[in-house]
């Protein structure tokens, strides 16, 4: 901790995907409630976060209102809050997530087959379903 920092202040790690952002991306969680577009500074990059079902759309809709022309979309595995993956929502990263990432666990005795079933599903769904099903996603975007 440096001298400048309070004494007791607790640092929030840094969200995986601002390291994919501008520097001074501002994060914004939709969840928190209804958010003023006249918070947000013109040019300045913005990520909205979303944890909910169809967050695909919410998010698509919060930007529009917002003003925030969207540059990225990311689904992010398993939440937000702890992301393991996070991966571009476009064909290509979706559909290398599934066949080159994506694998069952080795020794998993009891549940080997069911989550082999559902890989096999998952690989051969249409690539969109999986930002559409995932609830974790997170729009970049900035105002102009």
């Amino acid at each position: 901790m440096s001298a400048a920092e309070p004494v007791g202040r607790v640092r929030r790690p840094m969200s995986p995907w601002l390291q994919l952002c501008p520097p001074g991306t501002v994060e914004l969680d939709i969840r928190s409630g209804p958010i003023d577009q006249h918070q947000l500074i013109a040019g300045r990059p913005v990520a909205l976060m979303d944890q909910r079902p169809l967050s695909r759309r919410r998010l698509r809709q919060a930007a529009r209102r917002l003003g925030v022309v969207v540059e990225r979309e990311f689904v992010v595995l398993p939440t937000i809050a702890r992301p393991m993956v996070v991966i571009d929502d476009v064909e290509e990263a979706i559909r290398h997530f599934w066949t080159a990432v994506a694998t069952v666990p080795p020794g998993l005795a009891f549940s080997a087959l069911p989550a082999s079933a559902l890989l096999g599903v998952a690989r051969r769904s249409p690539w969109r379903w999986t930002g559409a099903l995932a609830p974790a996603r997170v729009v970049i975007g900035r105002r102009p």
